[in-house]
């Protein structure tokens, strides 16, 4: 039986999902009249929401994004372009306007999009669109119920609840409307642009229709491919089938999925969200109760000081990567001199180092980290870790290989127990034969460092000065706790990444924006996933180089 891993669903599958979720909801629609209802639909409860928080948070952004490189000529220009419109008195420019879809009745729902805005007063709104030639008029014996001339068509409207809700149909209005901050507010209060599926309003039918349909799509995709060895091709069907089950657990016990859209004045960066939530007491809230739990040992690192960054726990399920990985170290065993693998009463160096690694290839995940920092000298190095179990009987197998490779001839460069960190012996390797191309990355002269302790095995590659920086970062990761829930992140500053973009940049006035934009700061680029007892969500944080760059791209058009 497929089992599902809850971090693991969260990790690598969780964008898809909820894009697939969306896409293949909307797309079961037409076919649902073939499957029987199973339970009462209220058709007055939208399936999905998309909203703006309010004209007055556009205005403070656009204000923000040109502060930023020092352009007020593109906010003053937009402010004195509404006035020409009365600055659209009449609307409630404080609360938020969108559209709601809703589901038609009808034995094959279809999905209908209905407008709304906040009305502040009708009678300046009357007097605002009157000034630019459209007509707004009541429909006779009604007393919500309006239309919208415009110059080539009329729009609908039926005021309630303090909104206008608009349509190119009459008959789409004529329901029951629910106040569109029931579904907005919460969205309002965290992004300035949000949208939202809203899964426990769409019917069950439909929802396992779009489940049928994926699932016969990913059946088409199963087939073997001429050029896939056995690994490959099981990879890819244990992960469509993967992807599979996660789509049909959000759309049996999701919520809601939502993706929104900030730009934080306060925190200086763009923020950019998708995320699902549970039903209470579903087995999707049991899973990311249990995710939740999840943490990497490295999560303690800071993003912002680091050039790049990427920590992860990879869960290993026993009946395929545990076993995948462990026949790989098998089969590798057949390159290794026999001397160095001994034999059961007295295993040889090697032999040692593999029995840790499948020990914590046992363990059910590997926990790792890589991670570039600059040297006093301003040049890269690369520091990474794994987390080992048995990691004092790798250290020993280390220590004894290199023994080994000491007593050979040519051990220029090498060198055994340089530095000594928290238990943690570390060696040096000097690599021969570098290309041009990484010794312009670190350096002129790179050499590697590994080390090994009780629980870890550590690597730096950069010049002399990466061994202070590995040193430091060993002893940060015995004083230094993890942060519970954090098993995944991934952050990088762009402007270090410049240089090498820079050769092959075919804009190249991009380019010089972006030197400008991250010139200042404010480069960094965060991805991680967020997990409560019953949210998760996937998150992007943009610096704001990022909103600068944006600004000089706007303000740079021709």
């Amino acid at each position: 039986m497929h089992t599902v891993n809850p971090v693991s669903y969260l990790q690598r599958f969780s964008f898809l999902l909820c894009f697939l979720a969306m896409g293949a909801v909307v797309f079961a629609q037409g076919k649902s009249s073939t499957e029987p209802r199973k339970e009462n639909i209220d058709w007055n409860k939208p399936i999905a929401v998309a909203s703006i928080a309010s004209v007055d948070r556009v205005l403070e952004d656009i204000d923000y994004l040109f502060e930023t490189v020092d352009k007020p000529e593109y906010p003053a220009m937009i402010k004195g372009f509404l006035a020409q419109y009365r600055n659209l008195e009449g609307l409630d420019k404080t609360k938020p306007f969108g559209v709601l879809v809703y589901l038609n009745k009808g034995i094959s729902p279809q999905p209908t999009s209905v407008g709304f805005v906040p009305i502040k007063n009708l009678d300046e709104l009357t007097e605002t669109l009157s000034e630019v030639g459209f007509q707004l008029a009541p429909v006779e014996g009604t007393e919500d119920r309006y239309t919208l001339a415009l110059p080539s068509f009329s729009v609908h409207l039926k005021l309630a609840h303090g909104y206008a809700f608009f349509q190119l149909k009459s008959e789409a209005l004529d329901r029951d409307f629910t106040n569109p901050e029931t579904y907005t507010k919460a969205l309002a209060a965290k992004y300035d642009i949000a949208g939202a599926l809203l899964l426990q309003n769409v019917p069950e039918p439909m929802r396992m229709m779009a489940v049928d349909l994926a699932s016969a799509k990913i059946d088409e995709q199963l087939a073997r491919k001429r050029d896939e060895n056995d690994f490959q091709y099981r990879t890819r069907s244990e992960t469509a089938k993967f992807l599979l089950k996660q789509f049909e657990l959000v759309a049996a016990d999701g919520e809601d999925l939502t993706f929104g859209y900030n730009l934080s004045k306060a925190d200086k960066q763009i923020q950019l969200h998708l995320g699902v939530k549970a039903k209470s007491g579903s087995k999707l809230e049991a899973e990311l109760k249990n995710a939740s739990k999840a943490t990497s040992q490295y999560s303690y690192l800071n993003a912002a000081a680091a050039d790049f960054l990427a920590y992860n726990v990879f869960p290993l399920r026993k009946d395929f990567e545990q076993k995948a990985i462990l026949d790989l170290i098998e089969k590798s065993k057949a390159n290794v001199p026999p001397s160095l693998l001994g034999d059961e009463s007295k295993p040889g160096s090697v032999a040692k180092m593999i029995e840790a690694g499948k020990a914590t290839v046992r363990s059910g995940k590997l926990d790792g980290h890589v991670q570039i920092l600059q040297t006093s000298k301003g040049k890269p190095a690369v520091i990474a870790a794994l987390k080992l179990k048995q990691g004092n009987t790798f250290k020993e197998g280390l220590q004894e290989l290199f023994d080994l490779m000491l007593q050979a001839e040519d051990t220029e460069g090498m060198e055994k127990n340089v530095a000594e960190v928290d238990g943690v012996t570390i060696h040096k390797i000097l690599p021969k034969n570098m290309k041009q191309d990484t010794k312009e990355f670190f350096g002129e002269n790179p050499v590697v460092y590994v080390g090994c302790g009780p629980h870890a095995c550590w690597m730096a590659m950069g010049e002399t000065g990466s061994l202070e920086l590995l040193k430091k970062s060993i002893a940060n990761s015995q004083s230094t706790r993890s942060k519970p829930g954090s098993a995944f992140l991934i952050s990088l500053k762009m402007a270090q990444l410049l240089p090498l973009a820079e050769k092959n940049a075919k804009n190249r006035e991009m380019m010089e924006a972006a030197k400008v934009a991250f010139a200042s700061g404010g480069d960094l680029l965060t991805f991680y996933p967020k997990i409560t007892a019953n949210q998760a969500s996937l998150n992007l944080d943009l610096g704001e180089g990022f909103i600068r760059l944006i600004s000089l791209a706007i303000a740079n058009r021709k």
